[in-house]
C-alpha cells in the first residue's frame, strides 16, 4: 500500500493497479572521448531526480468524481512517499503530474500520478545527543547530516577529517548540509549565522565516521539522515 506522508491511501478510497515498481536513480556521468587514448575519460556527477509513476484505482459506492477531487488534493500538498512493505524507508516528493482520470463507471475510476522525486530513499532516523567523541556508521551512501552545537565562545567540530570552527556563538548553531545553511531558530523566529562557521558543510560517508568536538562546544544533536541510492 502507498502511504502519503505517512496516510495510507486507503483513506481516500484508493488502491494501486499494480504492484510497485522500485525505483532508482539515474547518475550524471559525461564520457569524453580523446584521440589516442584508449576508452573514454569518464566523470561522475550528482544523481537525478527520479520520475515514477504510479496508477491508482478507486471504488466506492459513493461515486469517483467527489472522491477524486479529495484525493488531488492529498497528491499536491504531500511532501513524503513512502511503502507499507519497505518500513521506515521514504521519498520526498519535489512535484507531480496527475493525468485526467479514466469514468467509465460512476463508481469506478482510475488515474496515473507522475512524481519527481528527490534521488534517494530516506531513512526515517532521529536525533542523536553526543557528549563525547564517537562513531557513526553510515549503512547507505554518502548523507547530509543535521548538526545542532551548544556553544558558550569558540569551538570546532570534527566530523571524520572535516572540521567546521564554529566562532563567537553563546548558545547554539544549526548546521544543515542538505540546506547548506547555518542558523539558529528561537521563538520561531530564524538567524543567519553563517558568518559564525569556518568550513564546509559536513557529509557522513558510507561507514564509519569519528565525532568529537573540542573548545567550548559542551555537546553535539546529530540527526544523521541516513540515505539509500
Amino acid at each position: 500500500m502507498v502511504n502519503l506522508d505517512n496516510v495510507s491511501i486507503a483513506k481516500y478510497n484508493l488502491s494501486l493497479a499494480d504492484r510497485p515498481p522500485i525505483p532508482t536513480p539515474e547518475q550524471d556521468v559525461e564520457h569524453k572521448e580523446i584521440r589516442g587514448r584508449h576508452g573514454s575519460l569518464t566523470k561522475k556527477y550528482a544523481f537525478k531526480d527520479i520520475e515514477y509513476k504510479l496508477t491508482f484505482n478507486f471504488l466506492d459506492d459513493n461515486g469517483f468524481k467527489q472522491a477524486f477531487r479529495t484525493a488531488k488534493l492529498a497528491f499536491f500538498n504531500a511532501k513524503k512517499l513512502s511503502f507499507d512493505d519497505d518500513p521506515g524507508i521514504y521519498y520526498k516528493i519535489k512535484s507531480l503530474v496527475i493525468d485526467d482520470a479514466d469514468n467509465d463507471v460512476e463508481e469506478y475510476g482510475q488515474f496515473e500520478v507522475t512524481f519527481t522525486l528527490d534521488p534517494f530513499a530516506y531513512q526515517e532516523t532521529s536525533t542523536q545527543t553526543i557528549t563525547a567523541a564517537t562513531t557513526l556508521n553510515n549503512p547507505g551512501y554518502e548523507s547530509e547530516p543535521y548538526i545542532k552545537a551548544y556553544v558558550a565562545g569558540n569551538g570546532n567540530i570534527y566530523v571524520g577529517g572535516q572540521m567546521i570552527a564554529i566562532t563567537n556563538i553563546n548558545g547554539t548553531i544549526e548546521i544543515d548540509t542538505a540546506l547548506m545553511n547555518a542558523y539558529r531558530v528561537e521563538n520561531g523566529l530564524i538567524t543567519n549565522l553563517n558568518s559564525h562557521m569556518v568550513g564546509n558543510f559536513p557529509v557522513l560517508p558510507h561507514g564509519q565516521t569519528k565525532i568529537s568536538f573540542d573548545g567550548a562546544i559542551s555537546k553535539l544533536e546529530i540527526d544523521p539522515r541516513w540515505r539509500w541510492i
